[in-house]
């Protein structure tokens, strides 16, 4: 009794990895690679056990409920989006300053002969391109201006010298 069923297991396992086979080698020989891949996805759909399609299916459904409330949402963004894309960088923050005026108490070059720049208001910057020639007077007016990426100058009013620097405290 045991042979029989065993050996009728056997059978339909193998006639099934037959017919797997068979399906397989059907999808291998379409030339077209869209419909290759749909008839290799259908095969694989029906491997999977009717749980899984159930969840699948309530994902998309649930998926398909979100996606529509957020259309209309996301079409108006992306319009403003598109509007704005390459600019980001360019557009101030609320509050953001492109300049300010600065009061330098304490100047001194370090090892690389680099400034080094201590502010009135406690600020610290630091030179970060290389040493060049930079004109001090006690009499002018010194500003740090907000440069592209992010980047910050020194400079002295009247004067179209600069220095890139970063601000260390």
């Amino acid at each position: 009794m045991y042979r029989t069923l065993l050996g009728a297991t056997l059978f339909f396992v193998a006639s099934s990895a037959g017919a797997q086979q068979g399906a397989l080698k059907q999808c291998a020989e379409i030339e077209d690679s869209l419909e290759r891949l749909v008839c290799y996805d259908n095969l694989a759909k029906q491997q999977q056990p009717e749980k899984a399609e159930t969840k699948v299916k309530e994902k998309e459904m649930t998926k398909k409920q979100k996606d529509s409330g957020q259309k209309a949402a996301e079409q108006s963004t992306k319009n403003s989006s598109e509007q704005s894309f390459g600019m980001e960088h360019k557009e101030k923050e609320e509050g953001q300053l492109d300049r300010i005026e600065v009061e330098v108490v304490a100047k001194e070059k370090g090892p690389y002969k680099k400034w080094r720049i201590e502010l009135a208001s406690g600020q610290v910057w630091k030179q970060t391109d290389g040493p060049n020639y930079f004109s001090w007077s006690e009499d002018d007016t010194y500003f740090i201006e907000r440069g592209a990426f992010n980047s910050f100058s020194f400079g002295r009013e009247g004067s179209n010298r600069r220095m890139r620097v970063q601000r260390v405290k």
